[in-house]
């Protein structure tokens, strides 16, 4: 059964248009300029802050915002991408797009790494880049993107919801409050202008348009049929070991509330994709954790044994399947999945599904919920079940807690999670960067409060924590906020420290050193047999494991920096980072040869697929 929902569109508002185009005459009293257009349209959106790196081709766009400052917040990040890192985690926490800039040529190169992280994960933010003049189109003039492919707005077109390519000031009347609509709408994105900058400067007559009535999410929430819902939830609550499984979409959607709700209603654990998860508190007594091939236990031997499963919001992809392998993550069918999304591409994209339903995941939850409590519907079989999964979490709990007491040197990375656990407020911002920081995250961080762990799924950019956690403090100034990164990732954008300095955000970065690229590392010792090349840092005239000195680093950038190599040393280091409003590095030097348990498979074809360390595959 497959139910597609319908979909209000949305309105525009378009401003008189003119050919009119600026000669060097003083411009008539009722003529704007570009540049004040988008200003002034960004104050009525109530963007809060943009940020970006200025160059020759966003001088003019500067030259806008200058008498808008009081309103909106200009931040300059050392490097264009970090600026889009920033605006992605932002979104993430807030629902509420700011506005990226670049100059021309290099400047969207850069910025193209985070734009597509932000795609990837259904994040949004507005980027607008500079062009060359109308007037020296095709030429060759310096940054003129004019071979071949024409200009950049093709190249950002794969990784944007829609890129715009304007071509004269009055085409930003109706492109504006268009590109706002569509970014926040359905699955979230960003959108991108391409901006010639004489445009910035050149004037129509034409007035600043006002946001689109239509482009507010509200109003594009989609409905499935009630009776629909009564199948899937008669099929839910009638099986014997049925789960819900929380995707990103949960996230994007914030439908934390509406899915506490029909958990407790129906009395049906919980387990989620890493895009989802925090969805349920990780206190809940129905919260399992995530699956995956670095899931929690509980969650990955649930849903390998789970009758019916109703996902929301989850794309299924390699990762968290086992790519896609019977019996180390899934095994559908013969279980039966029930399948929501907003995306109707999404729906037995990789797995058949017995009711699909294209929706919104706040709407349906809530829906589904007040058909629920109105019918009663409850787990009819719930007590075996129930029992069965927790010897599951008493298992993994058994497995964890030694390494969470270990006292060995260099210092057991579970037991430095731990502590951070114990230590950090409910209130804490957890935002991942990638590698096997992000794994250890993925397994042992253990959100408190929907909503506050954040990670780079899609498209994994290094650099995503490193820089994200700063859009952390700009959205909750008033919460810890804390990136987990390794020693690579901060390598790429240690800058952050700088911009964290000059803008008074005072995050907290903990850094695992491992004097490697870990994950890589760790993938030529499972499907090479040892050949490391290119993945540990060494001297290469000493021969010996090398690192800058990352305390030192942060404290030359006007941070605070502590190198900690005993796990004594952390907890009372990390109290005090929380503590100090300061931007603080803390170098834990952490056992660079301790894996990470598996609970179920990764495969990287035609190379055969890794085996659990912790459970084992089952075939239904």
């Amino acid at each position: 059964m497959y139910e597609r929902s319908t979909q209000s569109g949305y309105g525009s508002q378009s401003g008189s248009y003119s050919s009119y185009a600026s000669s060097g005459r003083a411009a008539p009293t009722n003529e704007i300029r570009g540049a004040d257009i988008i200003a002034e349209y960004l104050v009525k959106e109530k963007v809060p802050a943009i940020l970006g790196y200025a160059g020759h081709g966003a001088i003019g766009l500067l030259d806008g915002l200058y008498k808008q400052t009081d309103r909106i917040r200009h931040i300059s990040p050392r490097i264009e991408q970090a600026a889009g890192f920033m605006a992605d985690v932002y979104f993430r926490l807030t629902g509420q797009p700011l506005a990226v800039y670049a100059s021309t040529g290099p400047g969207p190169m850069n910025m193209m790494i985070s734009v597509a992280n932000a795609y990837y994960d259904c994040s949004a933010f507005f980027l607008i880049t500079g062009q060359v003049p109308t007037t020296q189109f095709d030429t060759g003039a310096l940054q003129d993107d004019y071979r071949y492919h024409g200009d950049m707005s093709s190249m950002f077109t794969p990784i944007v919801k829609k890129s715009w390519r304007i071509r004269k000031v009055e085409d930003l009347v109706k492109a504006l409050p268009d590109a706002f609509s569509m970014m926040r709408t359905g699955r979230p994105g960003p959108v991108h202008f391409d901006m010639p900058y004489d445009l910035y400067m050149r004037t129509a007559p034409v007035s600043t348009p006002d946001p689109n009535v239509h482009g507010n999410p509200l109003n594009w929430r989609t409905t499935v049929a009630d009776e629909t819902v009564e199948k899937a939830l008669s099929l839910l609550a009638g099986a014997q070991r049925p789960l819900i499984l929380a995707g990103g979409g949960v996230r994007v959607a914030r439908a934390y509330d509406e899915l506490r709700a029909l958990a407790e209603q129906l009395d049906i654990p919980v387990y989620t994709s890493f895009m989802g998860k925090g969805a349920l508190p990780a206190d809940h007594r129905l919260n399992l954790g995530v699956a995956g091939v670095w899931g929690e236990y509980p969650a990955t031997e649930a849903a390998r044994n789970a009758d019916v499963i109703l996902a929301i919001g989850a794309r299924f992809n390699d990762l968290h399947t086992g790519s896609w392998l019977p019996g180390y993550v899934y095994n559908i069918p013969p279980t039966r999945l029930i399948q929501v999304d907003i995306d109707p591409e999404e729906i037995g994209r990789n797995y058949p599904v017995e009711i699909g339903m294209v929706g919104d995941a706040k709407a349906f939850l809530a829906q589904a919920t007040r058909i629920a409590r109105a019918k009663g519907s409850r787990l009819a079989y719930g007590s075996p079940w129930l029992k069965e999964i927790e010897a599951w979490r008493m298992d993994w709990r058994n497995y964890c807690e030694p390494f969470e007491r270990s006292g060995e040197v260099p210092i057991e990375p579970r037991r430095m999670m731990a502590d951070m656990a114990k230590i950090s407020p409910p209130d804490t911002i957890m935002v991942d960067d990638v590698g096997n920081c992000q794994v250890w995250s993925e397994q042992y961080w253990h959100p408190r409060v929907p909503g506050t762990h954040m990670t780079a799924g899609g498209f994994a950019a290094m650099g995503f924590g490193v820089c994200g956690v700063l859009g952390a403090k700009l959205a909750r100034p008033n919460s810890p906020c804390v990136t987990l990164c390794g020693d690579g990732s901060f390598m790429m954008t240690p800058h952050a420290i700088a911009t964290a300095v000059e803008y008074d955000l005072p995050a907290v970065w903990v850094l695992q050193n491992n004097y490697a690229i870990g994950t890589i590392r760790d993938l030529q010792r499972a499907y090479h047999d040892g050949r490391e090349i290119g993945t540990s840092f060494v001297n290469e005239r000493t021969g010996k494991l090398w690192n800058p000195d990352f305390s030192k680093m942060a404290e030359a950038m006007g941070g605070r920096g502590i190198r900690i190599e005993h796990p004594d040393q952390f907890g009372d280091a990390y109290r005090e980072a929380l503590r100090s409003n300061v931007p603080t590095v803390l170098d834990v030097v952490i056992n660079r040869d301790t894996g990470i348990p598996i609970t179920g498979t990764w495969q990287m074809p035609p190379i055969p697929e890794v085996q659990p360390t912790f459970g084992k595959r089952k075939v239904r």
